[in-house]
């Protein structure tokens, strides 16, 4: 098949490396070529405007992060009028803007669908990203391609939008998760208790999460590579309170953890890895 990537970041770039290794053909968009260099070659080229890179795919993968970066181009008239497969946005926008994307290729008899992903680097490195999609089985027959070649598994949430909704959902457990983590941290190290004798306490308790087995040396040696953005989470947590103010749900927690990603983004963390909101409550130790 031949597979547009419009936007390849940390997690697109290895959606297309796993496309290729399985025998299709990717035509990469990205702003920055010098980032994707090393995986060009046969079965992966590379365009200077998303409409040359969608041309003639049969099924394109938007892999953007913000909104208005998806609108400039993906609602861009020289993009619709390029597109001839299916499209699939796997990056976290929106339920409002997915609709409005919905909408727009609907009337153009185009097929979209939504299928955000969770994932560290790695995962999207190994094939091993977790996909969560909105849609119905003939859109989930027209991602297959990029979900077997690029996914561990794939979760089907209902109707088109609500992929994104359960993601917005879940970034919002990762981010708090990780704060009560850090929170531990700094309250046992402030009573006396050494790191290394909490991380093996927590390790063999209930509190252990993949959260905490993947982030804790990060946070604690203050390592802030970046496998997912301190921005994209602090954008995705915007999402999660929008949509909880809209059904007026109670969540004290993740309203509360606002300040804290406020702070981080503050520091000047935001191109960091989230992990990096540990500068906004360990600076005491």
């Amino acid at each position: 098949m031949v597979i547009s990537i419009i936007g390849a970041g940390i997690m697109g770039k290895g959606i297309a490396s796993n496309a290729a290794r399985n025998g299709h053909h990717v035509r990469i968009y990205t702003r920055s070529r010098a980032k994707i260099e090393d995986i060009l070659g046969p079965g992966i080229e590379y365009f200077g405007k998303p409409e040359e890179a969608v041309t003639g795919a049969e099924l394109t993968v938007v892999c953007l992060t913000e909104d208005h970066v998806v609108r400039a181009i993906v609602l861009s008239e020289s993009f619709l009028s390029a597109i001839s497969g299916s499209v699939m946005d796997v990056g976290t926008t929106s339920p409002e803007l997915t609709d409005e994307l919905f909408r727009a290729f609907d009337k153009r008899g185009i097929r979209f669908f939504d299928a955000p992903m969770t994932g560290s680097k790695q995962a999207a490195r190994d094939g091993k990203i977790l996909f969560m999609m909105g849609g119905s089985d003939d859109d989930y027959a027209a991602g297959k391609p990029v979900f077997d070649s690029a996914g561990r598994a794939v979760v089907r949430c209902g109707k088109i939008g609500d992929g994104q909704r359960a993601k917005i959902a879940l970034n919002m457990v990762q981010a708090g998760t990780l704060q009560i983590l850090i929170e531990g941290y700094h309250l046992s190290s402030l009573l006396g208790i050494e790191k290394t004798t909490f991380k093996e306490i927590l390790d063999q308790s209930a509190a252990r999460s993949g959260i905490s087995d993947f982030k804790t040396p990060f946070f604690l040696d203050r390592n802030y590579e970046t496998n997912f953005s301190l921005k994209n989470m602090n954008k995705d947590l915007n999402h999660a309170l929008s949509l909880a103010m809209s059904v007026r749900a109670e969540l004290p927690s993740a309203f509360a953890l606002k300040a804290v990603f406020d702070r981080a983004m503050n520091l000047g963390n935001a191109e960091k890895d989230f992990c990096s909101i540990a500068d906004a409550t360990l600076n005491a130790d």
